[in-house]
């Protein structure tokens, strides 16, 4: 959503009001804001909340009961708080369906306010359905300012980074975070304590993981031509890419062999980006008991973090399973949707090993802005691998036969590579000695790559890349590999 989301949110609103709907269902977790967004439409009106704990064991009976009686006075609206729970039954359907059939405008619509709705066939085309995004920079800025009038402190005077660290919160979230940054003793640290509270909303999410990207493109070994179209993005999400023109890149699946730096990509696309890093589980999505709603409060607080990478890691495994399993299509089909529509600025790095497990509409152009194939490494790329790994603890490549080593690796994924240097180094500890030319000979001959063992797993993940992906690398003297 843009700056002014909770305006745009309004005037749907009072657009679905105006053309008369009968229904109008707000998806949210934050009823206040509901509130208030019901009683700004709805100026004049006396705003009648219903809640379960009203009705106590008969709670149904009094639902039923207050929507029939609630277009018996048009200066009253009824907004019904997690009525979702009971739109399954009959009774409640069929009176919702009684205030439909007596409704007529300019009487007030009845509001329902719940996280998530999943309407009754009989109900979807009287329902007018509109989310209600987290909040963004105004809405954070005016509960930044009520704390600060509450309890001045000097730390909260640089407002900038505290109101970044807040995005991705409800707006009780974020006001609880301002008056724990109050009490800190800098301003860094306020910005610390803000941070440190999204992650632990984030983590209360489950579907979601706020990742430490420190991984540069400079550490990861080969994958040039991948490498290079990070580096034309790195600004892409500035105020200069916005005034040359520039539409934010929407991001970039990335499939290929195991092991050859896929997700260490994704990390470093990240940091190449200068973008916080947040991680999309899709087990935890169809662990929820609502899939769907999981799923939309994930991506609803992704948006609301904006500008982001989103990294979904392994994506095969969360949406290609059982095609006739209805909750895997109705989140799938909500994916899809959110992938093409959406306008935050978040940037995609999806990846993926099992490529026949991909829904073809995934690899359809339009869902990211390119599908890059990870190949095992050539000679050149075993090469960097190695001086990669090898720098990384502490070595000098130049001491050591890297070309050598790197020829006797032929199709070694870069895992592997990482492991020859790692089971060198242990021979070297172990015998208390440095690490020496023999080490490394030694380890390379001790590993079997996956590449040999699943030879036919490999050809086929590079025919289906012949016509749908871009290499990675721009050395194809890999590919010549297993051909005759």
């Amino acid at each position: 959503m843009s700056v002014g989301a909770l305006a745009e949110i309004e005037d749907l609103l009072r657009r679905r009001v105006g053309a008369g709907f009968p229904i109008v269902a707000i998806e949210t977790r934050e009823e206040e804001r509901a509130l208030g967004l019901v009683r700004s439409v709805l100026s004049g009106r006396v705003v009648e909340r219903w809640t379960a704990t009203r009705g106590g064991a008969a709670a149904v009976d009094d639902l039923v009961r207050s929507i029939l009686e609630a277009g018996e006075d048009p200066a009253r609206v009824l907004v019904a708080l997690d009525v979702h729970r009971w739109l399954s039954d009959a009774r409640v359907a069929r009176a919702l369906r009684d205030f439909v059939a007596g409704f007529a405008s300019p009487a007030p619509p009845i509001v329902l306010v719940a996280p998530a709705f999943e309407l009754p066939t009989e109900l979807e085309r009287d329902v007018a359905v509109v989310p209600l995004p987290l909040p963004r920079e105004p809405e954070l800025q005016a509960a930044l300012d009520a704390v600060i009038q509450e309890q001045p402190a000097p730390v909260l005077g640089e407002r900038e980074p505290l109101l970044r660290a807040a995005r991705g919160m409800t707006l009780l979230e974020a006001e609880r975070a301002f008056r724990d940054a109050a009490q800190a003793g800098s301003s860094a640290e306020a910005s610390a304590r803000v941070g440190s509270e999204k992650q632990r909303v984030l983590r209360s999410r489950a579907t979601l993981e706020l990742v430490e990207a420190q991984i540069q493109l400079e550490q990861v070994g080969g994958l040039g031509v991948l490498k290079a179209w990070l580096r034309q993005r790195v600004l892409a999400f500035s105020d200069r890419a916005r005034a040359f023109g520039l539409d934010e890149p929407r991001g970039m699946l990335v499939c290929g062999v195991q092991g050859c730096g896929k997700s260490l990509v994704s990390k470093a696309a990240a940091a190449a980006l200068g973008l916080p890093l947040v991680r999309l589980d899709f087990a935890a999505v169809f662990a929820a008991v609502s899939p769907e709603l999981a799923l939309r409060d994930g991506l609803l607080a992704v948006e609301a973090v904006a500008p982001v990478v989103l990294w979904v890691d392994e994506i095969e495994k969360g949406l290609g399973g059982d095609p006739g399993d209805a909750r895997l299509g109705r989140t799938f089909g909500a994916f899809l949707t959110w992938l093409q529509e959406r306008r935050a600025p978040v940037f995609v790095a999806a990846t993926a090993n099992e490529v026949d497990r991909l829904p073809p509409e995934l690899a359809r152009r339009g869902r990211f802005d390119e599908i890059f194939f990870v190949d095992l490494p050539s000679a050149k790329d075993r090469e960097e691998v190695l001086r990669v790994h090898l720098s990384r603890h502490g070595r000098d490549p130049g001491a050591y036969a890297v070309i050598e080593v790197a020829r006797r690796l032929d199709r070694f994924s870069g895992a592997e590579i990482e492991q020859v240097v790692s089971s060198a180094l242990f021979r070297a500890f172990s015998a208390e000695r440095e690490l020496a030319q023999a080490d490394l000979d030694a380890a390379a001959g001790e590993i079997i790559p996956l590449a040999v063992l699943y030879e036919e797993s490999v050809q086929a993940l590079r025919r289906w890349a012949e016509t749908r992906a871009r290499r990675a690398s721009a050395d194809r003297r890999t590919i010549e590999l297993f051909e005759p």
